[in-house]
């Protein structure tokens, strides 16, 4: 029994002589991270907030995160963040990574710094009310959030402030003036002059397109997914419309996106300094609309929207106005969202997923009626069509926080 109790002592003595030699104060924070902890800082300190983290210690370090996770706060003293390592260095092959390793770095500030516990409710619009998503999700909702532009200037005061006021981009109302578009080019798949304008009706061992009541049949034999893009006069650096009428049968996978990309493809005549960059607004016949840029790791956000028909075709539009897209399924208005391609831009097109079937009819592309475009062009132009396959692009979920 004696020997027991000397046992205990011992145990309880180095626990107290590890415990004391640890620095409660360590400061310890890779350089990959003090970039995003600077910026942390000053948006605390805009807000009110200070910290003397150098004095106090934080440790922000990478590490192998096991079940899907993306960062984890660890409550000791100091504070201790974990980043995962493969994440981190899969987001920065893409553009957006600096926005993503920020929200990523400032939500887990927010648990360690801010004391903020996870908070999965969603704005009117569908949109995650704020960065710190992430835990438990009831909804089996991805985590990908919209963290760009006027949404980052609301997650921050958010983030900080959890009584910040809704913001208008949450509204289902459309709050801003989109008439004035005149169709400037329209092209119904059934024409008689399709091969005129460059489209092929074939059957290879990758795909087959057809003429099927009226709309064009566009069928997918492969494991990779279509990108089918139209080049013409319309520069997507201007304002626009852009409508299309899509189906994609329910007896094929509910969860397969389908759509509309428009945006730059560089070609032969394009200055070495400008580089793909499509933008994709697409839905699946679980109701969820998703919306991002080929360029980036992930698709922004993924909304669900009942206005999506599960069982027939949806009328999807765009409306670039002022640097902003505006989306519309069934011409109900869903969501908005800043647009990425910049450079001057000439196609519009459409997404098919793998071993996917589509049918499409009524692309509308209009313009404003300011704009310096003859109304001839609603006829049919001379179009290059271009068909491409590609992985699948885009479609990762971000990992939990």
């Amino acid at each position: 029994m004696a020997f027991k109790n000397n046992i205990n002592a011992t145990l309880i003595l180095m626990i107290i002589f590890f415990t004391s030699c640890k620095d409660h104060n360590e400061y310890r924070v890779g350089s990959e991270f003090s970039e995003y902890l600077h910026r942390f800082e000053k948006q605390a300190g805009d807000r009110g907030k200070t910290f003397n983290l150098e004095a106090e210690g934080l440790i922000i370090e990478f590490a192998n995160l096991k079940n899907n996770t993306a960062g984890l706060t660890h409550y000791e003293d100091p504070i201790r963040v974990e980043i995962d390592k493969s994440y981190w260095d899969d987001i920065s092959k893409f553009a957006g990574a600096d926005l993503m390793k920020e929200n990523l770095i400032f939500h887990e500030l927010g648990h360690g710094l801010l004391n903020r516990r996870h908070l999965n409710n969603t704005l009117e619009n569908g949109d995650w009310k704020s960065i710190m998503c992430g835990g438990e999700n009831d909804e089996n909702r991805e985590w990908n959030i919209n963290y760009r532009g006027e949404r980052r200037a609301y997650y921050l005061d958010e983030l900080f402030d959890e009584s910040t006021p809704t913001p208008d981009f949450a509204s289902t109302q459309l709050l801003v003036d989109t008439s004035g578009f005149k169709s400037s080019f329209m092209l119904n798949f059934n024409s008689p002059t399709m091969a005129e304008a460059g489209w092929d009706i074939k059957n290879n061992s990758n795909y087959s397109t057809s003429i099927s009541n009226g709309r064009l049949k566009f069928e997918s034999k492969s494991e990779l997914i279509y990108l089918i893009t139209a080049k013409i006069s319309i520069n997507t650096v201007n304002d626009f419309s852009y409508e299309l009428t899509l189906e994609y049968p329910t007896s094929t996978d509910p969860a397969s996106q389908y759509g509309l990309i428009f945006g730059t493809i560089p070609d032969s005549t394009s200055a070495p300094s400008v580089k793909e960059s499509l933008e994709y607004f697409t839905i699946n016949n679980n109701q969820k609309m998703n919306m991002g840029n080929r360029t980036w790791y992930s698709f922004f956000t993924e909304l669900h929207k009942n206005q999506i028909t599960t069982s027939g075709a949806n009328t999807l539009k765009i409306i670039k106005l002022n640097g902003m897209l505006y989306y519309f399924i069934n011409n109900i208005y869903s969501y908005r969202s800043e647009i990425e391609a910049t450079d001057d831009g000439f196609h519009f097109g459409f997404w098919v997923p793998a071993k996917g079937t589509v049918y499409l009819e009524n692309l509308i592309i209009s313009t404003l009626a300011t704009a310096k475009i003859s109304s001839r062009t609603k006829k049919l132009q001379t179009v290059e069509f271009k068909i491409t396959a590609a992985t699948p692009f885009n479609n990762h979920s971000i990992p939990n926080k």
